[in-house]
């Protein structure tokens, strides 16, 4: 019986063995599990009246870009009347929007390509203006002349969920983000966010992302602040459980679906958006 007893003893740990060895990915590119038509992203802003969206193939090799969709037919409905979006440059399209905002209205998307029509509706809500003793960051004066700021990535427990983007000029690199724009697509980097949910749980824990830099008392800081309908802050949320959040059961990015019908990913947002200007000073 115990020779028995030993040999399954034996048995499982051999197999757990084989079961824990990961496979190398050094030389394999593993194929994605969904191959999506076409990814959408950009929208309507309130800051200015031209507004952008980018349409993308997406690539399924590790070392090629999304390739741009030209050639779609792109509009937009506020509500009141149909925006139409003009191709600028190769898979940039602009629209212009005329009149008010119409908050608490949907803006509904509509794009047809190679004879198939995807959809993406999102609401428009008014953003809470900028008060100072809810701006995400934290500050702190080492000298006379200068302050350090700390902006984290995500804050969490606001009444509101919003998109920040805030440039100043860091004595250390001596160079800023240039201001924020909705035909730019590759400002990531800059943006923070707040958070209607709390703080993921420990099986998703934070991995600490924030900036510091460090700027003279009399620099100007510029903040934008941009409002987020709840589907959107509710994707956002899911695509940085996935990324920002990395933890035990982490998957894929493309896991989190946006607003997009159709064989399509990405979120067609509508966003309010203010801005604020402060000395250094003043954020202390």
């Amino acid at each position: 019986m115990k020779k028995v007893c030993y040999h399954m003893i034996l048995l499982i740990l051999t197999t757990s063995l084989f079961a824990c060895k990961k496979t190398s990915l050094d030389h394999t590119f593993m194929k994605p599990g969904l191959v999506y038509d076409l990814t959408v992203e950009g929208g309507i802003n309130t800051l200015g009246n031209n507004q952008y969206i980018r349409l993308t193939k997406p690539s399924t090799d590790p070392a090629t870009e999304p390739s741009p969709i030209s050639k779609a037919s792109v509009v937009v409905n506020d509500g009141r009347a149909d925006i139409v979006f003009r191709e600028s440059s190769p898979g940039i399209y602009v629209g212009v929007t005329k009149g008010d905002p119409n908050y608490n209205e949907a803006y509904k998307l509509t794009i047809k390509y190679n004879n198939v029509v995807y959809t993406a509706v999102d609401t428009l809500r008014q953003v809470v203006n900028i008060v100072d003793d809810f701006l995400p960051l934290s500050t702190k004066s080492p000298t006379d002349s200068t302050v350090t700021v700390t902006i984290p990535k995500h804050t969490f427990g606001y009444l509101n969920a919003n998109k920040w983007f805030i440039t100043y000029r860091d004595l250390k690199t001596t160079s800023s983000p240039p201001p924020w724009s909705p035909s730019k697509f590759d400002q990531s980097a800059y943006y923070s966010y707040t958070h209607l949910l709390g703080s993921p749980n420990s099986l998703y824990p934070l991995n600490n992302l924030k900036r510091d830099f460090t700027i003279r008392q009399t620099d100007l800081v510029i903040i934008y602040k941009m409002s987020l309908s709840d589907a959107y802050a509710k994707y956002l949320y899911a695509v940085f459980m996935e990324t920002d959040w990395s933890g035990l059961f982490s998957g894929v990015p493309v896991n989190a679906k946006g607003n997009v019908s159709g064989n399509a990913q990405g979120y067609f947002h509508a966003m309010d958006v203010v801005l604020s200007s402060y000395r250094a000073k003043e954020l202390l």
